[in-house]
């Protein structure tokens, strides 16, 4: 039997940030990816969190470590974990560092809307800075990487070290490795149905997941057959508005014309009854609040003219999206738009009048709201959500008129397992469950209440790296 000091489950960006911190220790470390190719949700990483990192200090950039941590907590109700955030946003700065020292190259330092100043944005995303930096630095320290192989069981042993299931995907033939340590870094959920519903504050028909499509729970379940405790918070982290189509891939679709015209630009929402339930631009301003708002409705379309598609595309738009958009319009917009039709994309309805758009989407009380959103529009006041005037766009004109379906974009969760400040997971009653770690996604519960904070932007994404180093060096330490 194969031994190893520790056996990493899941190969994104928390398994290889943990199997680059183990090659550093000089840890025998097996790595285990159950897809074809590695990276997993991490490749979609923008960039992650620090707040007093070498960056922000050459650039006066530096964020006070005590507000920010006041800032998680309120943000969370106190659901977060004082310690854990504390030790995060201590060691995140140094992170940073120790990623580009690994290979992985960092842009930039921005914000998001009006949150702080803490995302260090990769350059090529966190496809490069894994691909180009972490993956090949643990391979050069001797991590052994395996794909197409899942871990179906662990059972632990007198000594309190792990006998470790494996199941080759291709014959499926299944072996065992022996590990003093396992950690867990699958990502969670967000690809399981059935766990999704579980929690207390999801509408799963309407979350789209924006994600690498693996995270379907394996580590949880691993961890709760150990007996685990199931520490749901029902934390999705949301990004507002995605265009809803089960015949297209969602990422196929984010980030596009289209997408970001219904999703970032307050234009007017309305749920299934045809009726707007929120300031639209209160929540492109804070994405995760956008989410939450839209997860509260069965259905949600964008509602808009002919003559604000022309507007977007050939003059301009009233929120302004730079750095992401170079200018204040759309150029391609209308053709997207065009083209969209013609592939008859289900998520886009388009119709004469506003009465056969209702008729078409089944939002019967839509043509008496939008005569009211106009008189508002003309008005330049918006008495149902005070919405500023400049966003207030009347949808008149002689047609056509459009009507585009949402759900909520999500790229993962951030609860299921609790552990403690050295990401070891507990059982039931608060006890170490010994030699059994769980990082980024299956560890993050102690990061949330039920929204993440895009008030600090890449949080999630730093405690994947800091998260990863954090259980090798507790391994190291016990």
């Amino acid at each position: 039997m194969e031994d190893y000091d520790v056996v990493i489950v899941g190969a994104g960006l928390a398994g290889f940030a943990a199997a680059a911190e183990a090659g550093d220790q000089g840890l025998k470390t097996l790595l285990v990816e159950k897809g074809k190719t590695t990276g997993g949700t991490g490749n979609y990483v923008e960039g992650v969190f620090a707040a007093d990192s070498v960056i922000q200090k050459q650039e006066n950039a530096v964020i006070d470590k005590k507000e920010l941590l006041q800032e998680e907590l309120t943000y969370s109700h106190y659901r977060a974990d004082g310690r854990m955030w504390q030790k995060y946003i201590d060691q995140a700065g140094k992170n940073i560092t120790w990623l580009e020292e690994r290979g992985a190259k960092i842009a930039m330092v921005t914000n998001l809307g009006d949150g702080a100043r803490t995302w260090h944005l990769f350059a090529g995303k966190g496809h490069d800075a894994i691909h180009n930096g972490l993956e090949p630095y643990a391979q050069a320290k001797g991590v052994k990487l395996v794909t197409q192989m899942r871990v179906i069981d662990l059972k632990q042993v007198a000594d309190n070290s792990y006998e470790v299931t494996l199941l080759q995907m291709i014959d499926e033939k299944e072996r065992v490795v022996k590990a003093k340590n396992v950690v867990l870094a699958t990502g969670g959920y967000l690809n399981n149905q059935e766990l999704l519903a579980s929690t207390a504050h999801q509408n799963p028909q309407n979350i789209i997941p924006v994600n690498s499509g693996k995270n379907t729970g394996d580590g949880l379940r691993l961890a709760w057959n150990l007996g685990a405790k199931k520490f749901f918070t029902g934390m999705a982290m949301m990004f507002g508005g995605q265009l809803k189509d089960p015949t297209i891939p969602a990422y196929r679709l984010w980030g596009t014309a289209i997408w970001s015209s219904v999703c970032d630009q307050p234009q007017c929402w309305v749920n299934e009854m045809g009726e707007r339930f929120v300031d639209e631009s209160a929540a492109v301003v804070n994405w995760a609040n956008e989410g939450n708002a839209m997860n509260r409705q069965e259905r949600i379309f964008c509602i808009f003219s002919q003559k604000i598609l022309d507007n977007f595309t050939d003059r301009s738009y009233p929120r302004s999206m730079k750095p992401f958009v170079p200018e204040d319009r759309y150029p391609s917009l209308r053709a997207d738009i065009e083209q969209a039709a013609k592939q008859g994309h289900k998520y886009l309805h388009k119709a004469a009048t506003l009465a056969e758009l209702a008729q078409e989407i089944n939002t019967p009380n839509l043509p008496a709201y939008i005569e009211h959103y106009n008189e508002m529009a003309a008005q330049k006041e918006d008495t149902d959500f005070h919405k500023p005037a400049k966003y207030l766009l009347p949808i008149d004109g002689s047609g056509p008129f459009y009507a585009i379906e949402l759900g909520v974009g999500a790229y993962t969760t951030g609860d299921g397992l609790r552990v403690n400040v050295n990401n070891q997971v507990l059982d039931t009653e608060g006890r170490l469950i010994r030699g059994l770690y769980a990082i980024g996604g299956d560890g993050s519960a102690v990061l949330y209440g039920d929204t993440y904070g895009v008030n600090v932007p890449g949080t999630h994404a730093g405690y994947c790296i800091f998260s990863g180093r954090n259980a090798i060096q507790s391994i190291v330490n016990k």
